[in-house]
């Protein structure tokens, strides 16, 4: 007869096969079996962890891995498991205490790296960054080169401002993969971060060259372009911005959530060209993402004729020519290559072969999968929700600011929020509607709520200077505006003596 023992070994062992293939519901409810039948086996204790982790279920996960460690208070992989689940759970300090003693006790070589790895997370996540490098150079100097840890490094040089450090960083990535775009897209970043536009354009010149063709390169194409508007205010860059958008989305394959995200980040150019009804088509195809991209939605239409080819597509044609005449002529083109050829006896060359163009298959032209859905995300909400307010204000059609103005009020962000209250007021006055100006004074005094709540909220100060601005109240807005820092307060004092002029 079986005894216990080994029939929860066989348990554990279906357990642990269960969690291989994903089936983590099942492998909990094995891993409960054996513990039923061997509660002294710290293992069965490990797999009921192991499931609860992927099930997200954290608590009780930490609390299986504890029953582990208390059968076997001297291993150091219990104590790294423990640690991990309560970094899972965001319960940083209890982590840290018991990655410490996995470290101190010594775990297997795999657990030792992950260790190293998510100590240099939590150190970053709690701004000691000197610890989080440590940590992650420590993991390195288990496994070597790691792409992962690598850009983990890079991002703390940001927080560092330490831009030369992460640049090497960032060099080392591009050793290693320089057909991936990653190690250029920190580099860039890095750049811009230290106000070196120059060098970030010559950055995304290179990853042109040698880097796929990705989402991430148009959109930092794109950022390079707003970045350069706010220091000289000219909208060829929100043109060029749309052209890039237009060729990121004609050039890849790209996903539903890429498509969606794409059609929101023109709406955003769109409205700041000021052009409202664009912008509310490029919203409405982000709401139906599938069906506008298969019936080809244009985000430039093609009579649109002031989007002209961008700087990229200029130097993209021109290295695309390069290329096709080095792979057709060779290195040095067909007069050179002519001439380094010795002719036959009667100086001829006619034994050269006569390459013609081949005709290439048309390629089938990309769709997005028809039976696939998308949601955006509550963020993307928020950006679509605050864009139609936008592009309604701009038609004047206030009525559909206020819905959408409602909308934003129901956002987990505060901002957001504010935005929506205050929308909603502004557009009842602008409507005049019998009762705007009290919902002026409930708006006002919802901000000064927020104000008490938390006398560091900014926000709520400055919409409440606009609020009283809108109805008059200028000395009380001039008063308030003493509570904001010195180049803020200029800006909003700027604002109250226009309205007072007779201005907006």
């Amino acid at each position: 007869m079986t005894s216990n023992q080994e029939r929860a070994r066989q348990l554990m062992a279906d357990s642990r096969f269960a969690f291989m293939n994903g089936q983590y519901r099942e492998a909990l409810n094995l891993a409960k079996e054996a513990i039923q039948l061997a509660s002294k086996e710290a293992d069965a204790y490990q797999c009921a962890g192991n499931a609860c982790m992927s099930l997200e279920d954290y608590d009780n996960a930490i609390d299986y891995y504890k029953k582990a460690l208390k059968l076997e208070p001297n291993n150091g992989n219990r104590y790294f498991n423990l640690g991990y689940a309560y970094a899972s759970a965001e319960k940083a300090g209890e982590s840290v205490k018991n990655l410490a003693k996995a470290e101190e006790l010594g775990c297997t070589p795999e657990n030792t790296v992950q260790l190293y790895n998510l100590l240099g997370i939590i150190c970053f996540d709690i701004g000691r960054y000197n610890d989080a490098l440590v940590n992650l150079s420590k993991a390195e100097a288990i496994i070597g080169i790691d792409m992962d840890i690598m850009r983990r490094k890079a991002i703390i040089y940001g927080m560092k401002n330490d831009v030369r450090k992460g640049l090497e960083v960032c060099n080392q990535m591009k050793l290693i993969a320089p057909s991936e775009y990653t190690g250029y897209q920190y580099a860039f970043r890095l750049l811009c971060q230290a106000g070196r536009l120059e060098a970030a354009k010559r950055e995304l010149s290179i990853a042109a060259r040698y880097a796929a063709p990705s989402m991430d390169y148009y959109m930092d194409c794109v950022s390079l372009e707003l970045r350069t508007y706010e220091q000289d205010k000219d909208n060829e860059h929100m043109k060029k911005s749309l052209a890039l958008l237009v060729k990121a989305l004609d050039t890849l394959r790209p996903s539903v959530k890429e498509v969606a995200e794409t059609y929101i980040s023109a709406a955003e150019l769109w409205l700041q060209l000021e052009d409202a009804d664009r912008t509310i088509e490029c919203l409405n195809a982000a709401l139906n993402p599938v069906s506008s991209f298969n019936h080809g939605f244009e985000i430039v239409p093609k009579d649109y004729s002031e989007i002209r080819l961008t700087e990229y597509d200029v130097e993209e044609m021109i290295e695309n020519d390069r290329i096709r005449i080095e792979n057709e002529l060779g290195e040095y083109g067909l007069e050179e290559l002519a001439d380094s050829i010795d002719p036959d006896e009667e100086g001829s060359r006619d034994f050269l072969t006569v390459i013609g163009s081949e005709e290439e298959a048309p390629e089938e032209e990309y769709k997005l999968d028809g039976n696939s859905s998308y949601e955006l995300t509550p963020d993307n909400t928020d950006q679509v929700n605050r864009l139609y307010v936008g592009a309604y204000t701009l038609k004047s059609d206030f009525a559909k600011v206020i819905d959408y103005a409602r909308k934003l009020q129901s956002s987990e962000s505060a901002h957001n929020r504010y935005i929506g209250i205050y929308s909603e007021a502004n557009a009842c006055m602008k409507l005049g509607t019998e009762d705007y100006k009290q919902k002026y004074e409930e708006t006002i005094k919802f901000f000064r709520n927020a104000m008490i709540k938390d006398p560091s909220d900014i926000t709520a100060v400055t919409f409440r200077i606009q609020c009283c601005t809108d109805i008059g109240e200028y000395g009380e807005a001039e008063q308030l505006c003493n509570l904001l820092t010195p180049e803020i307060r200029k800006s909003f004092l700027e604002k109250v003596k226009e309205a007072k002029g007779g201005g907006e």
